[in-house]
């Protein structure tokens, strides 16, 4: 082990790994500090097609950095706006914006980054002393004791991802017919191609997150058209006095830190619950905190900054030692892993040891250069938060359109971007949380790996293994247990009251239309699969899509008479769209900026993304945004500086031209 983590060490050694290193560092710090709208999944799609062909220690390396900073750098807005920075600063918000109201800011910002430093550098040493530990256990799980795992991953954090749990349940089935598109490697069966040969080596796994979680969010901020909205708090008080609250209240920290590896190794929990946990420990455990926290308390602080960024290295465990991904940027960064040739998992600690350390070395050293950077540069950062939409909106819309066609560069990602874009739209309009999907579309690929190596070698008699059936009935217990304890919370809470529920009438309104395909796609799915092998068919159709079509079926029974409320206790994995507009506005600005987008995707096809991507840049700052005409033409030209200099001329990316160019 020691010659491993050594040899991880030195392969940071290199200039370009280290610049790697601090490249994602510097994305991660302007994606945790910009507005909503950004997000590390988001960043991780839209640069995913593009680091997965470099080296693979300097893709690594930008990755995790990016990743790691993200959480160390996100207390900005929670402190000088009052908003939450991220999913994982929530909480952050209780205390950190009363003390910059009060003229603490610089001192809530560095007990922030330092309680960062510090729980990141603790969640580290938790991940590195997991990999031994986790080597001698894994010589007791095999293909199939594997496969239930992967399972109960995607379970548990469909049900986990929002307060209705059979939304997250379809989708993350939906999300695990879609991973099987393409060829079937053991039969050769071309599963739900339909001719087409784009799809013969599956659906872009990039371009589904980009439209699914880019195409949203930049609609959720064209919907409200504001950026931030309050003045920010003075940028006053002392640094240094934050960063002695973070070591004068050392044991809090410590036990947020280790508070938050536990709720990172769980899949499903991560950032949306991790800093409120850590936040209500604080409460209840803190001398004086009923009087002084919520109003500008620094303790309010430290613990939920320290509990998000260790949160991190506990996400790690499941992801490097068994493959299965704790949150959806583990489970982005583990197809990364995968399509650089890595096996995370057993193998991966067997054959890439000094990989899985290199990780390791990052994630630390990557924490406490994003948090000393947060500290240096604190008031020049600040100001990157109060971007307006109308840069923020087309900026979103144009890296999506980057990513989607650098996927494949064909005219077909398109079509799929604005598809998925659709479905995303419709997913968060609704409730229907977007990670299962995603995740579901990752750990399917994997799953059906160890369902084939297990059936080929043991038939079903795997299924009777005494380490098997101890992992079902986990399975069964902590998803029964999840379900059962809601309803008992909501039953005493008065939310679900005698009568309530009971049927209104058939009724048809937009989500019924949304379950209704929902059905029809699990149903097509049976109907084509059911007349391949065996072999070929077992994953999608008895898997996935029947007990997708049950759920769907109980959906819709649910949505249409009446039925539908919230399973209290749910965890918010994803938000959804703001209700403070009137509905005709609402539609209205929906319309418009599908337009835009589809417009956008047109044009790439027409002019070719050199062209297109700034051109749209430019006449939507311009006509929609209303900006000025400079400011249009400066994001136009930083827009062609990165699609021509930066992919072209540094990354050698050959763009098609567009069809009226003879593309």
């Amino acid at each position: 082990m020691l010659e491993a983590a050594f040899q991880g060490l030195q392969n940071l050694l290199s200039l370009n790994v280290l610049i790697g290193m601090l490249a994602g560092v510097c994305v991660g710090t302007f994606t945790a500090v910009t507005p909503q709208g950004l997000g590390t999944p988001l960043m991780y799609a839209l640069f995913l097609s593009m680091v997965t062909q470099w080296d693979p220690l300097v893709a690594i390396a930008f990755l995790v950095g990016m990743d790691a900073v993200s959480s160390t750098c996100s207390a900005y807005l929670p402190v000088l706006f009052g908003i939450p920075g991220g999913a994982g600063s929530q909480a952050t918000v209780l205390d950190g914006y009363p003390m910059g109201r009060n003229g603490e800011a610089r001192r809530a910002l560095g007990a922030a980054f330092t309680a960062g430093i510090l729980g990141s550098l603790v969640g580290t040493l938790t991940l590195t002393a997991a990999i031994p530990v986790a080597q001698a256990l894994i010589l007791f799980l095999g293909s199939p004791e594997l496969f239930i795992v992967s399972l109960w991953g995607v379970s548990m954090v469909s049900v986990l991802a929002g307060p209705r749990p059979i939304k997250g349940l379809m989708a993350g089935a939906m999300g695990l017919v879609i991973s099987v598109v393409g060829i079937q490697p053991q039969s050769g069966v071309m599963r739900f191609v339909f001719d087409q040969p784009y799809l013969l080596e599956g659906v872009p796994l990039t371009v589904a997150t980009l439209a699914l979680f880019g195409v949203p969010s930049a609609l959720g901020l064209a919907l409200t058209r504001v950026g931030v909205e309050r003045e920010p708090a003075p940028l006053a008080g002392r640094l240094l006095d934050g960063i002695r609250d973070a070591f004068r209240n050392g044991w809090l920290v410590v036990r947020c830190s280790f508070l938050g590896v536990w709720v990172g190794i769980v899949p499903g929990l991560g950032a949306q619950v991790v800093d409120w946990l850590s936040y209500g420990h604080a409460a209840q455990t803190c001398k004086g905190a009923r009087e002084t926290f919520g109003k500008g308390d620094v303790r309010g602080v430290i613990a939920p900054e320290a509990s998000n960024d260790a949160k991190d290295g506990g996400t790690l465990i499941p992801t490097l030692t068994l493959g299965v991904p704790g949150s959806l940027v583990s489970a982005l960064f583990l197809f990364a892993l995968t399509t650089m040739g890595f096996a995370p998992g057993p193998f991966m600690l067997e054959r890439n040891a000094d990989v899985v350390y290199s990780i390791i070395w990052v994630l630390g050293i990557a924490s406490v250069i994003g948090g000393c950077l947060g500290l240096i540069f604190s008031s020049q950062l600040a100001r990157l938060a109060e971007l307006r939409y109308s840069i923020i909106v087309p900026s979103i819309l144009g890296f999506v359109l980057i990513g989607a066609m650098n996927a494949n560069q064909s005219p077909l990602d398109l079509v799929m971007v604005v598809s998925f874009g659709f479905v995303g739209y419709f997913m968060k309009r609704f409730g229907y949380p977007r990670p299962p999907l995603i995740l579901g579309m990752i750990l399917g690929i994997i799953m059906e790996k160890y369902l084939y190596i297990s059936t080929a070698r043991y038939g079903f008699d795997w299924l009777g293994r005494p380490s098997v059936l101890v992992l079902l009935c986990a399975v069964a217990a902590t998803l029964g247990y999840t379900l059962w304890s809601r309803r008992e919370r909501g039953a005493a809470s008065g939310r679900v009251r005698a009568g309530e529920g009971a049927p209104t009438g058939f009724r048809v309104n937009w989500e019924t239309l949304l379950v209704l395909g929902f059905l029809a796609f699990f149903l097509l799915a049976i109907r084509i699969g059911f007349e391949w092998p065996f072999i070929a068919k077992l994953m999608p159709v008895y898997i996935a899509a029947v007990p997708g079509a049950a759920l769907a079926l109980w959906q819709l029974l649910r949505v249409s008479t009446g039925r539908e409320q919230a399973a209290p206790g749910g965890i918010e994995m994803d938000e959804g769209f703001s209700r403070h507009l009137a509905p005709t506005v609402e539609r209205q600005r929906t319309v418009v900026f599908f337009a835009w987008f589809a417009g956008a995707a047109l044009a790439v096809w027409l002019l070719g993304i050199t062209v297109a991507v700034p051109l749209f840049i430019f006449l939507y700052c311009l006509i929609e945004g209303g900006e000025r005409l400079r400011v249009a033409l400066l994001m136009a030209a930083i827009a062609f500086l990165l699609v021509w200099g930066l992919f072209e001329g540094v990354f050698k990316v050959l763009w098609p031209d567009g069809v009226l160019f003879g593309g």
